[in-house]
């Protein structure tokens, strides 16, 4: 593959993937479960500021009583690891209540996906608060 041709595919990824934490934020916002659970792969981990979370935790446990109101994304920068595991890592503006306690703030997330067949799902997602 030429130089060019791999900055294209690099851009590629990037943009879906950006398209694709979009997609997570907007089920957060819209509370969806089914969406959230098809852009999760099953072995998927969150950490956050409540601490370390699995699939099943983040549907069951976090889902019905984590409140998102914004989520940005800013400054975007992809890496890639082989054909297979892109990393997105950005800042982003977030504020949500879980249970009675809003929270807002700036914050830095790692977005690990991971390539299954024709799509990408993601795999670890870390957000953690700006120095």
């Amino acid at each position: 593959m030429d130089t060019d041709s791999a900055s294209r595919d690099t851009g590629r990824i990037k943009n879906m993937l950006i398209v694709l934490e979009h997609a997570r934020a907007d089920a957060w916002l819209r509370r969806d479960r089914k969406a959230l659970d098809a852009l999760l792969a099953p072995d998927f981990v969150e950490i956050n500021t409540l601490g370390r979370f699995s699939k099943a935790e983040v549907l069951d446990k976090l889902l019905p009583v984590l409140v998102l109101h914004e989520f940005t994304i800013e400054a975007p920068v992809l890496t890639t690891e082989g054909s297979d595991t892109a990393v997105l890592e950005y800042r982003c503006h977030e504020s949500f209540t879980f249970g009675k306690n809003p929270t807002e703030g700036e914050f830095l997330v790692h977005a690990r996906y991971v390539r299954e067949g024709t799509r990408f799902r993601l795999k670890t997602w870390e957000i953690k608060p700006v120095p």
